[in-house]
Parts: C-alpha cells; structure tokens; sequence
C-alpha cells in the first residue's frame, strides 16, 4: 500500500473532486464488476472563470497532410495553415547566423557591440565553430570575457568587456590572425547548438535519421560529431518542437478547460490517482483522458449507421500508454471517430470505464440496434457486457484465422474460411464448412473450432439486417491507427490537439464536397450500384405478382426476390442495403428508380447530416488559462531491458516487415533463414548438400 497524501485534493473551484477510497492501485481483476467511479477522481466542470496566465509546457507543431492520409480517410483533403513555435528563453536562445545559407560566415571586429553578456557568447560559438578551432577561456565572467585559440602558439585572441554605461557587451581587443591547422571535431559544438541548426530541418522531416543529419553536418558546415552527440541532438530539437512529453501531462487540464470553453457541452473525462513528487507533496499522477465532441455525438446518431469498431493502438512515446479508439461509417463508408481515450493499459478496468462513458454519452435508449465490430479482447467483451445490453457483437474474422492458422498452420484453411466468412447465405456457408471439415483427414480439429464460436458474430450472413454493414473484419479501426501513426510517439498534449484539428478540418471539408454531389446517393454507393447495374444485365426475370419475381442468373441459379419485404434469396440486399444484381432488373421491369431502394443511411442526405456540426478551433497554447491545482505527474513507466521496440509484433501468418524476397541460406541452400542462423549439422564435415567439407574447400 502506498503512502496518501493527507491533504484535501480539492484545491480549486473550477473542479470538485469525488473520491470513494483511499486506494492508490487501479485493478484489472477480469471477474471484478468495475465501474465509472471505482477508484477513480472525477472531475465535474462548471463554466467559473480563471486567471489567464501562460505555463510552459507541449510547443505546437505544424499538422500537414499526405496524399496516403487522404487515401486512408477516403475523399480528406487539406489546406492546414502552418503554426508557428514558440520561442524561446533567453538563456536557451540559439543564434542562427543565416537562415538562407548556413554556410555563411560570421564577422566579428573591435569595437562590435552585443546587446548582454549572452549575445556575445552566442555570436562567438558560432563563429568559433563555423571557422573550426576551439576556444581556451581564460576569463569568462559577466562583465569581462577573455579567450584564445586553443592550440598552443596560435596567436588568435579576444577580449570583450561590459562598456561604462553597463548597457552594452564590447569587444576591445582582437587579433583575428590564425596560425594552426583548425580541430577536425570541434569541442565547442555541442548538442544543444547542434540541435538548434536541426530545428527547421527536423519541424519538415521529423523522420530524419540521425546518421543523415551527422553526414548533412559534415557536408554543409565540416563539423565532426559522435553518433552519442547527435542522438542527443536530434532528442532535444524534437523535444522543443513536440513539447516536453513530462509538461504535456500537466497543461492537459488547461487543454480540456479550454474545449469546453470553445466547444460546449464536449465531453472531457480525465482519471487520477492520488500520488506525492520528488520533494514528498501531495499530486495526482495522471491514468486516463477520454474525449468527444457534440459534432461527432450528433454526426453519428443523426446520420451514420449504428456500427462501431473498437480496437486500441500502443503508443510510442516515452511513456507509451494506449489510444483506445471508438469508430464508425458514414454513408460514403468513410471514416468517422465517436471518441478517443488515453490509458495506462488495454485491460478489462480501462475498457469498462470507457465503455461505460461512451454509453451514457452517447444515450441510446434501444442498444440492440446497435453493432460493435472488436477483435475478441476480452477487456472489450466484459465491458461490452456490462454497458451495452442488447448490442450485437462482431468479431474481427481476421483475429479468427490468426488463431485458426495458430493451432492448425495447413494453408488449405485460407481460401475457405474467407468464402465461408464472406458468403450471403446459408447454403453457401454450410458447403464451405462442410469443405473445412473434410478437406483433409485431420481437419476436424478446425471445423469444430470455428463452429463453436457463434455463426452471428463472424459469419456474413448471420449478420442482423438492421445495421446494414457487411463488414467482416475490423479495417475501420485499422485504418484509423495507421492514420494516426505518425503522431504515436509524440506528447498526449500534441497527439489529442492533432486530433481534434484533423477532425475539425474533415468535418467541414467532407460536408462542403458533400454539398456540390449531384443525386441522391455518394459516390462510393453509386459505384456499387453502377457494378450490380452492369451485373444484372446477365440474367433473366420471371413475373409472379407485382412484388414477387423469379431471377436466374448467369450460373441457372434460381433467386427469389419480395420487392415488398425488399429481399432477395442471395441474402446481398439485406446485409449491405443496396440493391444486389438479382433487385435491379426487378426495379427496372416496375419503372422505378434503384436510388429509392437504397437504405436511407447510405444517401446524401443521411451524410450530410453526419458531418452538418462543426468543431470550433482552440486559440494558441500560450493564451490558454492555467488551471490551479495540485501538480500532475506522469504516469509511472517500467524501464524494460534491452532497446525499446518500436515495430510490433506480428501475428502467426501476417506479412513480416517490408521484406518482399524470402532469406536464403548459403550454406544449406534452404529458404527461410540465413548463415548466421544456419544449424551445423552433428557430422560437421558432410556439407547437407552431400560434399565434404573438405571437398567445399
């Protein structure tokens, strides 16, 4: 048990703190029935003003965008405007002799004045390391600095003194007249000057590789410097420019007092714990961050279908942590985020409290109706289960045949399990099973562990026709982790306002080109019309009655379709909402239109009611007001050993990496490894090929 602080943790008026227990420690028991308010600090917000004043904290970034971020949120487009940083203390100030050409050289003479003592050591460490030889300081005080070229019996010396005034930094004397062979690796470039010639460099190309940046140092200014010197470089000119990942945490209650300021009634929940600093005072440690705008609320329930993907991505910053994220379809089958979450961990407490949030947020009072795609977490299930009553639950088929694949590697399984999981009917599932359980001897083991799971959670045509998705795998989530990759390793602070602009910006963007369509219908759906259109000219159309038709189709497969019940035998129709190749000769033969057909979550009018809110933008950080209060510290991260991984592991069966050709190995000729992991036989010299070792010789 950790020691709590005795203090009262209701320090200010703008949030009142309600805590039931003492207890430090957050579980993740799976069995334990958790809830909102277990273990937890609330904070309930009231529109009470504060002081405005500036804390230091997470810098802005410019948000720009890519043609691959637009081809993964469908039709995004951007014209962010750039933001600019903010600067910086005049003791960590750096001085950059020329923006245009950084091989620019620096003048100095006798009689050069500099507005403080500051200004001068700035301007000389530059031109001390732009002309490359390094400095023996024989006086370096406030009112006085004398210095010489480090190599002895060079005559090179300056003297720089405060003028009588006491307003100004002189130079007196100066013998500017070298007589060496300069430092190869100069001792004056540190890495805080070198991070300071990166900043612009590192603000367009954050992916810079360190060893790029040591050879574009060599090469523009014929500076040396240790890889050691340049990872700290590179560390601290990201830290200026994302903002201290410490700080972040701090400013993120700033950060949610001006949302609701900006946007009303949003919806900012953030989770403590009790905790002490460094010197043994009373703090919260920050756990979790949840956020939803009114927009996203009213785009979703007024014009998406009722289908949400949750899924949770790792974060890579300092103090890693987890983005859970809740998304939905909007009837272009676009992306469309509900809310997001920062937590500590993708366990059973942090998805309860987050699907618990969501579902009073969101305040459905008929929760059958809507549909949950997950990947069978069971942190997500339990949660699912608690708040969600009545909600149709999908697994992420994709997870299914990793774990199939798993247990039972035999590549027959791949093609038909996708047809079973994909197929619109009954029929056709049956035979496909039916397929698993008999393709080869041992097969039984497979068959019977797809059918113990519910046919309704991966099966297609299983699937409820109310939600009017066919969605078979959790892609929507997928898609928008990768949209968000960029940003995973920055601060919260950096990660959350990307975010909220990103967002800001589609909703406009999507609802003006929504605005200039032409018909009823987007143009995703419009194209798969246009595809059953084309398909059904194939086909033949018997008349029963004004509603029933007899269709059969290129293969003399016979389809009996209702257009009063608006269902086809095929089963298309009913899952996806939009008239399947059987449906439109039928619409044809009755002089219809086949838009009229088309479910009403798919049309212009249902997309633009999902994105007719806006979000409105946030001022700048430094005019935010500062929420008093007790400190927020970061969250406490265990140091593992070894190097941290980046890249995460791959599932049983998914492509590795970016390795397109198979490894290889020279000396047993087989694919799959290379030498270094080449196993010597016993026999050490018969070769497996069949010579000696001898004989290789």
């Amino acid at each position: 048990m950790v020691d709590q602080p005795s203090q009262n943790l209701n320090t200010h008026s703008l949030y009142s703190f309600e805590q039931e227990d003492d207890e430090t420690y957050w579980s993740n028991d799976d069995n334990e029935d958790i809830t909102p308010a277990d273990d937890e600090i609330r904070l309930n917000w009231d529109d009470k003003g504060v002081d405005v004043g500036h804390s230091e904290g997470c810098e802005e970034v410019d948000y720009k965008d890519s043609e691959e971020e637009d081809r993964i949120l469908s039709n995004c487009e951007s014209d962010d405007r750039e933001h600019g940083l903010l600067s910086d203390s005049e003791d960590e100030q750096s001085f950059h002799c020329s923006k245009s050409n950084p091989n620019e050289m620096i003048e100095i003479s006798v009689g050069q004045e500099f507005d403080n003592v500051q200004h001068f050591r700035r301007v000389l460490e530059n031109y001390v390391i732009k002309n490359g030889f390094d400095l023996n300081r024989i006086k370096n005080e406030k009112r006085r600095f004398r210095a010489k070229c480090s190599n002895e019996g060079c005559p090179w010396f300056i003297y720089a003194a405060l003028v009588e005034s006491g307003t100004k930094f002189r130079i007196q004397k100066l013998n500017n007249v070298h007589e060496c062979n300069g430092v190869l690796e100069s001792k004056e470039a540190s890495y805080k000057w070198i991070a300071s010639q990166f900043e612009g460099t590192l603000k367009n190309n954050p992916k810079m590789p360190v060893k790029g940046m040591k050879d574009e140092l060599v090469s523009n200014l014929g500076i040396k410097a240790s890889m050691k010197k340049m990872y700290r470089a590179k560390k601290r000119a990201m830290d200026k420019l994302n903002g201290n990942y410490a700080n972040s945490y701090q400013r993120l209650r700033d950060y949610a007092q001006i949302l609701k300021q900006s946007n009303p009634n949003t919806l900012v929940k953030m989770k403590f714990v009790p905790s002490f600093d460094q010197d043994r005072r009373p703090a919260l440690k920050f756990q979790r961050f949840m956020l939803s705008f009114v927009a996203l609320k009213n785009g979703f329930i007024n014009g998406c279908r009722w289908f949400i993907g949750l899924d949770g991505c790792h974060l890579k910053g300092h103090f890693r942590g987890v983005l859970l994220s809740a998304v939905a379809l909007d009837a272009n089958n676009g992306i469309f985020p509900i809310a997001v979450c920062i937590c500590e961990s993708e366990c059973a407490d942090s998805w309860k409290w987050f699907l618990a949030i969501l579902s009073e947020w969101l305040n459905i009072e008929n929760q059958s109706r809507v549909t949950f795609m997950t990947d069978r977490q069971k942190g997500i299930l339990l949660g699912l289960e608690a708040y969600w009553h009545g909600a149709t639950v999908r697994h992420c088929a994709r997870h299914i045949f990793a774990n199939l694949r798993s247990n039972h590697p035999d590549i027959i399984y791949r093609n038909l399990f996708w047809t079973a999981a994909r197929a619109t009917s009954e029929k056709e599932w049956e035979d496909n099973m039916n397929k698993i359980k008999t393709a080869k001897k041992d097969t039984q083991a497979a068959y019977d562990y797809l059918i113990k799971i519910d046919k309704k959670q991966w099966a297609r045509h299983a699937f409820p026709d109310d939600v009017k998705v066919d969605h078979v795998t959790n892609n929507l989530n997928e898609s928008w982790n990768s949209w968000l990759n960029e940003y995973k390793d920055k601060p919260v602070l950096t990660l959350m306002e990307f975010i909220q602009k990103k967002v800001m910006k589609r909703l406009y963007k999507r609802h003006s080109d929504a605005r200039k369509w032409i018909g009823k219908l987007p143009p995703t759906v419009r194209r798969k019309l246009n595809v059953s259109r084309q398909e059904g000219r194939y086909v033949r159309v018997l008349m029963a009655s004004e509603y029933e038709f007899e269709v059969i189709d290129e293969n003399n497969k016979t389809f009996i379709v209702n257009m009063q019940n608006k269902t086809c035998d095929c089963g298309v129709y009913q899952i996806c909402g939009i008239p399947c190749k059987h449906i439109i000769p039928c619409i044809a033969l009755r002089h219809e239109d086949a838009a009229d057909y088309v479910d009403k979550k798919l049309t212009v009018e249902a997309y633009l009611a999902t994105y007719a809110n806006i979000i409105h933008p946030l001022p700048y950080q430094s005019t935010w007001a500062v929420v008093e209060g007790l400190k927020v510290l970061s969250p406490y991260v265990k140091t593992r050993v070894g190097r941290p991984k980046i890249v995460r592991k791959r599932e049983p069966g998914e492509e590795q990496g970016k390795r397109k050709t198979k490894q290889k190995c020279s000396c047993c000729a087989i694919f799959g490894h290379n030498k270094r992991l080449y196993k010597r036989p016993i026999d050490s010299t018969q070769h497996p090929s069949g010579t000696t070792t001898q004989d290789m010789r």
